[in-house]
């Protein structure tokens, strides 16, 4: 009877090892929503944009296939940050609506990733704020960058925002640095959302 549990055990150690991995249970990754049912959370990655014409514009994912999905995010901070992020990579996860219109596939984002640039930079997402004269990002996870360099006047009008940064950790010798951030230069840099 032990040799059988062995082998039971053995089996399932490797069905486990070759199953397929998700990025989070039960969200499916998928290139459009063609089949897919309403209801179904999925995750889907593409440039975010604007189409139409004030005041009947809508946000929009395209995906790397050309499929165009329409974003109806029930989050009013969601649907506001994507629209801040208009022709940018990103990953959004939700659930999928029904069509009202059966040519246009819709999605209900609960979540979403500001993905790699096509040099494979990851942007930072945060608050601008100043302490004294220090420009300071600080991310939701409560990462702070001391922001330097040529960009910073320009981000300078932005505090308050929510913004993305691009650029490296630098060294900055001669001034000591805001309390616990990281010495940052950005080369890019963009907002999200402005309002206070």
């Amino acid at each position: 009877m032990g040799a059988r549990r062995c082998t039971i055990a053995v089996t399932a150690v490797i069905l486990l090892a070759t199953a397929p991995v998700r990025t989070d249970a039960g969200v499916r990754t998928v290139k459009d929503l063609e089949g897919v049912a309403p209801g179904t959370r999925v995750r889907v990655e593409g440039t975010v944009s604007m189409r139409g014409s004030t005041p009947f514009t809508i946000l929009v994912v395209e995906t790397e296939v050309g499929a165009v999905v329409t974003i109806e995010s029930t989050s009013s901070e969601i649907q506001r940050d994507l629209r801040g992020l208009a022709g940018m990579r990103v990953a959004v996860e939700g659930t999928v609506l029904a069509r009202i219109d059966p040519n246009i596939p819709r999605l209900d984002p609960d979540r979403y990733d500001l993905l790699p640039l096509p040099d494979g930079t990851r942007p930072i997402i945060g608050v601008l704020a100043l302490e004294g004269d220090a420009e300071i990002v600080t991310t939701r996870e409560g990462k702070r960058y001391w922001i330097l360099g040529e960009l910073a006047p320009a981000l300078h009008e932005y505090v308050g925002a929510r913004v993305w940064i691009v650029g490296n950790k630098s060294r900055r010798s001669g001034e000591a640095p805001p309390r616990a951030s990281t010495p940052f230069t950005p080369t890019g840099y963009g907002v999200i959302d402005d309002t206070p």
